[in-house]
């Protein structure tokens, strides 16, 4: 009894210790990314437009390069190395993540995605609904290979389990599938689903609670225009704030900025680090005495800069943004490319048998 009894005090004295950790301005962050669409065709939309009045829209919030893929692994980790497609990769496991900083400091944290069929889910698609691009979690090896941390890239049929089991992580990262995300439909099916989605979310009071939710989408469709993509700060964060437009440029890097101010987790020392490119959210940054930066004319964001995932790197002269990751070998890009043509033939042979 008396061993029981401990244990149980020291259940307590964990739980305790784990709800003691509070942000700056927020407890939880959710973030959702939806896909390929232009700033105007997006603020057109009637849906999408209707969730301005409960929150606060960002009118200068870019993607950082084109296509998906990279947009994704620079919104997890700081940079997109040079990637320039939407291949198979597995950035090796001495590539810090948001995770990193996040253990650190204690705070927990899911990847939720719609329609992997299990937990760690290392496959590159499901039933062309889920696709690997998309998760940037399971990109990088650093959690891939980690049992432990893979454990928190879940399906996100867990989301439900786990509002209702009060395990709502400091931070959560939701994918929609390709047909809720826009990425194989349009805008407006889209912001349909998210209509369904997201009040629910917003009227829950276990979920809500000290939430900051951010709605944005990856890049634009045209490559050609400044990768200006529609953004939205929601949840009872920004209720003193509602039905206001921030125009402080920011980007996907932003996204790690903001959560490393909020929660003092310091930085990867990659473009989360860059201000020029990586503005704290004004919500936040006036909390947190963090300065951001008044950039009058952003660059367009639609080029490449070089790194060690681009086999032949072109710099773009549009862009600020400065890779400052190590280089690693050949191999270590050729690897994964090659796995994703060994799986392309063999579902190649396989359609004709």
């Amino acid at each position: 009894m008396l061993f029981k009894s401990i244990v149980s005090l020291a259940l307590v004295a964990a739980a305790a210790a784990q709800t003691a950790i509070k942000g700056k301005v927020f407890d939880h962050i959710f973030i959702v990314f939806l896909e390929n669409t232009d700033y105007t065709l997006a603020a057109s939309d009637p849906a999408l437009q209707a969730f301005i009045s409960q929150g606060v829209l960002l009118d200068k919030y870019y993607g950082v390069t084109h296509p998906s893929e990279p947009n994704y692994i620079a919104a997890a980790g700081g940079d997109y190395f040079g990637m320039n497609d939407d291949a198979f990769y597995a950035i090796p496991s001495n590539y810090t993540t948001i995770v990193d900083l996040l253990e650190k400091k204690n705070l927990t944290w899911k990847a939720y995605q719609e329609d992997a069929p299990t937990a760690c889910y290392r496959d590159f698609q499901n039933n062309g609904l889920y696709f690997r691009k998309h998760n940037p979690f399971i990109i990088y090896d650093s959690i891939a290979t980690n049992a432990t941390r893979c454990a928190n890239v879940v399906p996100a049929t867990q989301l439900q389990t786990d509002i209702a089991a009060g395990n709502i992580p400091n931070y959560a990262f939701y994918t929609p599938n390709m047909i809720n995300d826009g990425h194989n439909t349009t805008v407006a099916d889209a912001s349909k689903w998210l209509t369904s989605f997201l009040p629910p979310l917003l009227s829950n009071k276990s979920f809500i609670n000290n939430t900051l939710v951010v709605i944005t989408f990856d890049e634009t469709e045209t490559y050609k225009i400044e990768n200006r993509v529609w953004t939205m700060l929601l949840g009872d964060v920004v209720a003193n704030f509602k039905n206001t437009t921030d125009s402080t440029f920011y980007t996907h890097y932003s996204l790690l900025s903001t959560v490393e101010s909020n929660w003092d987790l310091g930085n990867l020392g990659r473009q989360d680090a860059n201000a020029t490119v990586a503005n704290v959210f004004d919500v936040v940054a006036k909390s947190t005495g963090y300065t951001n930066q008044n950039i009058t004319n952003p660059p367009l964001m639609n080029g490449t800069e070089p790194g060690f995932l681009a086999p032949t790197p072109t710099a773009s002269p549009t862009s600020t943004s400065t890779s400052t990751s190590k280089p690693s070998s050949a191999d270590a890009l050729a690897a994964p490319k090659v796995m994703a043509a060994l799986a392309a033939l063999t579902g190649a042979f396989a359609a004709l048998i």
